[in-house]
């Protein structure tokens, strides 16, 4: 199982669903985890790269040392930014010192994305090109950047350092995909910081995925999906991700889901 689901207590401020799939590979490379406590939730949604074993065991390295630390001691409201940057900090020194059974350097790496949210508010953290979004009534915000070549180009444009004729000739290429900062990379370039924190509404929720799901769906289409299906958050992640495998259909990346639905302190069902 890729995802660990650690429900603690019976939430009262959230509901929590999630779904992965392999798409069209023969080999899981995302890892996930979700705890689920009466009043707090944390979600984490790594997707690895580097390698079919490579991949696997970064995502997983990574994961399991945020479930470590969170359970060895919670952040309060205060510290919940704090905690998760020093999180990145550790996950990417330990990732980048894999090796492999010979002790040569595994060169692997994970994107990131995690958020932790108590009551009524959420800190979020994110390195690389997995997502964060916030569904809040019929609209969906991405509350992070992709950390790749076409950012800098975004960047760099914006700055007057570069013509619109060159960006959109780059932008279009195949490395425009390229990560320019991630877990392993020994130093990180680039991380997004969500909230300090964000104040969430009745009826929010919020979305971490790998790219699998927005490479394959827009934004729309997960809106919807996730809005239809709302009544459930695992029902709504699981046809999120058959949505995904259905239009992705040959060249599908493994694809994760994590939904949490905020209720306001008012449990919804059951």
């Amino acid at each position: 199982m890729n995802i660990i689901e650690d429900r603690a207590a019976k939430g009262d401020w959230y509901e929590i669903g999630s779904s992965s799939i392999l798409g069209a590979r023969s080999n899981q490379q995302d890892f996930g985890y979700f705890y689920q406590g009466r009043e707090e939730a944390l979600a984490v949604v790594c997707d690895g790269m580097g390698g079919l074993e490579a991949g696997e065991k970064a995502s997983r390295t990574a994961v399991e040392l945020m479930i470590r630390d969170f359970k060895g001691k919670r952040p309060g409201r205060e510290e919940a930014s704090a905690f998760l940057r020093q999180e990145a900090r550790k996950m990417d020194q330990k990732v980048a010192g894999l090796t492999d059974e010979g002790g040569k350097p595994l060169r692997a790496g994970t994107t990131l994305a995690a958020v932790y949210l108590k009551g009524g508010e959420m800190t979020g953290i994110s390195v690389g090109d997995s997502r964060i979004y916030l569904i809040r009534d019929r609209n969906i915000i991405t509350l992070n950047r992709e950390h790749n070549y076409r950012l800098i180009l975004k960047e760099k444009l914006a700055a007057g350092q570069i013509t619109r004729e060159f960006y959109e000739t780059e932008e279009k290429k195949p490395q425009a995909e390229a990560l320019t900062s991630f877990i392993g990379m020994g130093g990180l370039r680039i991380v997004d910081v969500i909230g300090s924190p964000m104040v969430l509404e009745s009826g929010d929720i919020v979305v971490l995925c790998s790219d699998g799901l927005y490479k394959s769906l827009n934004d729309s289409q997960i809106l919807a999906m996730v809005r239809d299906n709302d009544l459930d958050m695992d029902i709504a992640a699981r046809r999120t991700t058959a949505m995904a495998l259905r239009y992705g259909v040959r060249w599908q990346d493994n694809t994760t889901v994590i939904l949490l639905k905020y209720t306001g302190g008012l449990c919804t069902h059951g």
